[in-house]
């Protein structure tokens, strides 16, 4: 008697899971739930890093370009023109995350002096490529073989700000650098259009 109820149940229950959709659709959701999300994020996090890297590339472009327009420079002019790296930079904060370098240099017998360097930010911790002011211009992180001729005057625009991801980070152990924290660096050099600037004092760095 329990045989025979056997196999008329059990038969009947397992056609009748056979027929049964319910919960695919949940079932398909957590599969692929995970798979959107990253996706999601990853598209997110690779806007902020282009983002960034455009950002600080239209700076330092800028910036080069506004110091060398000018004949003479004050502490007021160079004050306005790290005002307006503010606006740049939008909605990145260069203040909190980053640092800005102007260095005038000038090239001489002995080699590429930096006669003057300003910095934009307060983050005494980021230090410039080229060097500091008073020391010989290190030109190595400049694109190409560039030189400075004997009393030749250039503007270096420098710069550096660190990304920090918000959501998808990869640590270096997966050999994948593009989603950690790191500094982006830009850099640019401009020719002052007049052959060389003259600051309207011995500080003029605001």
């Amino acid at each position: 008697m329990l045989i025979n109820i056997r196999k008329i149940i059990i038969p009947r229950f397992i056609r009748n899971l056979k027929k049964s959709h319910k919960g695919t659709i949940i079932i398909e959701f957590a599969l692929t739930f995970p798979i959107m999300l990253l996706l999601l994020l990853g598209g997110f996090e690779t806007f902020r890093l282009l983002m960034a890297h455009r950002k600080s590339n239209m700076t330092v472009t800028s910036v080069s370009n506004l110091v060398s327009q000018n004949k003479t420079l004050s502490s007021g002019a160079i004050q306005n023109i790290f005002n307006a790296v503010e606006n740049i930079m939008q909605p990145l904060e260069l203040d909190e995350n980053g640092q800005i370098f102007i260095t005038y240099v000038t090239g001489t017998s002995g080699g590429n002096v930096i006669g003057l360097q300003c910095k934009g930010t307060s983050n005494a911790s980021i230090a410039s490529k080229i060097g500091i002011e008073g020391d010989e211009a290190n030109l190595d992180s400049l694109p190409g073989n560039f030189s400075i001729a004997e009393s030749e005057t250039v503007v270096i625009s420098e710069v550096i700000y660190h990304y920090e991801p918000i959501f998808v980070h990869f640590g270096t152990s997966q050999n994948n650098n593009i989603f950690t924290g790191h500094d982006i660096y830009q850099v640019a050099v401009q020719k002052p259009r007049y052959g060389s600037i003259t600051f309207s004092s011995s500080t003029p760095c605001p």
